[in-house]
């Protein structure tokens, strides 16, 4: 492993500063800054903040948004000795309060159109300090670099906030200069960093994935591009500013996060374009799975290195990578693999099982890292064993290949959600246990369909049935337009609409609130417990009912023993016979419709199967009343029974017979994308 180093990462970019002072650092709309100059304001930041008092490792909010002033207040707060905690203006109120009420904060960088927010939330007595209004001030101070004099590499660099998809309040991360440093080489050595990258930047400020990027470009002395809030793809409504960005700015280096690659995949592949100068494109943030990366590498060609990237916020966003290669092996349903590859340089990860060791090849556990990359700990709760591996909350496994596979997170239902991925009309999804009204909680898959198509519920429960196991798989499919995520662009499981429920015991059809037109196709009474009372009900009625119907039909006083009690074993297993049919009719849709046949052919199996079983009660009574020479009896008899069954038969055995229509499908489209890889 190599030596620990001792330096603090803003040196890295003061190296560049003197090197190619003119080079510029950072672009930010019509805004070009060059590494002296940043580096002058962020050395007359720093002394400013000495002059207010901030102790060594004092901890300085800054809430300024996503523009050059923030690397300015960023660098300003490292040299002036301090710890520099992010957060966005545009935060939730409550996020807001959560991280600017700490009571260890020293104080804040802002603007004064934010005073008044900041102050009602900052604790009375913290400075808040105004980049706009007191710039004269600032400006004033030396630009000469300060000392670092006592400065180690172990000091704290920043606290970053997790972006809180377990459902709970972010949790603050203490990051130290090394652990920022160990994770900038390895980004260097996978990445291949240079001088002259252009380094897209789309996170906001507060989350570990803004940090991880300007370390990146000004460690390497490359310039650092911002998005602003007309090239967010979310805000803008389409990936066309961003990808004009892009161009315009000759980006060679785009890391993002899952929906910004997604909409700009589909923006390139509507309009025909390109990317320009981009070399390397890392995706990071929530699950990118291999279809998707095989559909990019068609689309910009082997020129652009693709990886997919997994990184957690308490290891400065290192973690692991998968590049995929120029032409990648076939693999089984790529759409449900998420590959991750291996770790960064400075990071070990690893699957661990319930007892904390690494697990065999192929088994799911959870991923755990360890190593200089990872933080000194929780701001409000443990520190973090370096000798031991940190759990991350994400499934994961390794597989034969060696190389480590993201499965989602601990919580999720991720087998759930990779089936689903595998029907062709779906794009995203996300399973959840959804709690209604009443309290119940009921599996239910939020499903958005491929571009340009629309999904079916009462197919993709058909599709579910066949390939899971009915206590894993969603009892409601409901299709949204989009899935609800995070402001760090992970899939918020906690932000789900609730789905629509039965009003009054009856479907609702039409109106707010209102249920698809199929929601209920399949379900039936869909339990055994359902089907087994109606079977006891309805073979009790036919028992009762035999006499009335057939007066004499099961008379069976003049038959010897031991034959009269076989006979009358008989007559009950009719009617039991009876009852089963009468109850499968009812609750049996569902049971066929697993077998994923289509609609037709699963009705007449249905009705087939029910009808064997039904008829032998009505049929053996009909007969036994029948006069052997009564021929137009006998042959309705035959005609209305026999040919009947025969027909029933015949529709069974072709339901076992046939090839379910998924399967077909399955293969056709292993074939096309054989075709494609090919």
């Amino acid at each position: 492993m190599p030596q620990e180093s001792t330096r603090r990462v803003h040196q890295f970019y003061e190296d560049h500063a003197r090197r190619t002072p003119d080079a510029v650092a950072v672009v930010s709309g019509e805004q070009r800054l060059t590494y002296r100059e940043l580096d002058e304001r962020a050395n007359r930041l720093a002394r400013h903040l000495r002059e207010a008092g901030l102790p060594p490792g004092g901890l300085v909010a800054v809430c300024l948004g996503r523009d050059a002033e923030v690397l300015t207040a960023i660098l300003g707060v490292l040299k002036a000795g301090g710890a520099y905690v992010p957060v966005e203006p545009d935060a939730p109120p409550s996020v807001l309060r959560h991280i600017l009420a700490d009571a260890e904060l020293f104080g804040v960088l802002t603007r004064e159109s934010l005073r008044v927010m900041v102050s009602d939330t900052v604790r009375a007595g913290r400075p808040v300090i105004c980049l706009d209004t007191q710039a004269e001030a600032i400006a004033d101070r030396s630009a000469d670099p300060l000392a670092h004099t006592g400065a180690r590499a172990a000091d704290l660099a920043c606290v970053l906030y997790t972006s809180g998809t377990a459902g709970r309040m972010p949790r603050g991360v203490l990051l130290e200069h090394r652990n920022l440093v160990r994770a900038y080489e390895g980004w260097r050595v996978v990445y291949r960093l240079s001088p002259e990258d252009r380094h897209l930047q789309t996170t906001p400020s507060e989350f570990a994935g803004f940090t991880a990027d300007w370390v990146r470009a000004l460690c390497s002395g490359g310039t650092l591009v911002l998005a602003g809030r007309d090239e967010d793809p979310d805000r803008a409504g389409d990936a066309a500013p961003l990808h004009r960005l892009i161009v315009d700015e000759s980006v060679t280096v785009v890391v993002c996060d899952v929906p910004t690659v997604r909409g700009l995949h589909r923006h390139l592949r509507s309009r025909g374009a390109d990317l320009a100068a981009v070399r390397l494109i890392a995706v990071s943030g929530d699950s990118w799975h291999l279809d998707e990366q095989q559909a990019l590498r068609r689309t910009l060609g082997p020129h652009v290195r693709i990886l997919n990237v997994y990184g957690v916020t308490e290891a400065a966003g290192s973690g692991t990578w998968f590049e995929l290669p120029d032409r990648p092996a076939v693999t089984e349903h790529p759409e449900r693999v998420s590959p991750i590859g291996t770790a960064f340089p400075g990071a070990a990860v690893a699957v661990l099982g319930r007892d904390g060791a690494p697990t065999a090849r192929g088994a799911r556990g959870e991923l755990g890292i360890r190593g200089p990359v990872v933080g000194r700990g929780y701001r409000d709760g443990p520190t973090f064993k370096r000798d031991q591996y940190l759990r991350t909350g994400d499934l994961g496994r390794v597989r034969e290949d060696g190389g480590l596979e993201h499965l989602g997170r601990v919580s999720s239902h991720a087998d759930a959600e990779a089936v689903l991925r595998g029907h062709p009309a779906v794009g995203e999804c996300l399973v959840a246990a959804v709690e209604n009204a009443q309290g119940h909680k009921t599996l239910t898959a939020y499903v958005t369909p491929v571009e340009g198509g629309e999904v079916d519920p009462g197919e993709l429960r058909l599709f579910l049935s066949t390939r899971l196991p009915s206590a894993r798989g969603p009892r409601t499919v409901v299709p949204v337009s989009s899935l609800p995520r995070t402001r760090a662009g992970k899939l918020d499981r906690t932000g789900v609409p609730l789905p629509a429920q039965r009003a009054g015991g009856r479907r609702r059809t039409s109106g707010k609130g209102a249920l698809p037109a199929d929601h209920g196709e399949g379900e039936g009474c869909g339990t055994w417990g359902s089907m087994m009372a109606l079977t006891v009900f309805f073979s009790l009625l036919s028992w009762s009912l035999t006499d009335s119907f057939w007066p004499c039909s099961t008379d069976l006083s003049l038959v010897p023993h031991p034959w009269a009690a076989l006979f009358t074993g008989l007559y009950v297993a009719e009617s039991l016979a009876f009852g089963l049919g009468m109850g499968f009719l009812f609750c049996g849709r569902p049971l066929m419709a697993r077998q994923g046949h289509s609609p037709g052919l699963t009705s007449a199996a249905h009705l087939a199967v029910a009808w064997l079983l039904i008829a032998w009660w009505p049929q053996d009574n009909y007969y036994r009343l029948a006069a052997k020479t009564d021929w137009s009896r006998q042959a309705a008899l035959v005609y209305t029974f026999n040919v009947s069954l025969m027909i029933a038969a015949a529709v069974v055995v072709a339901f076992v017979a046939t090839r379910p229509r998924h399967a077909d499908r399955d293969a056709s489209r292993d074939v096309s994308r054989e075709a494609d890889r090919s």
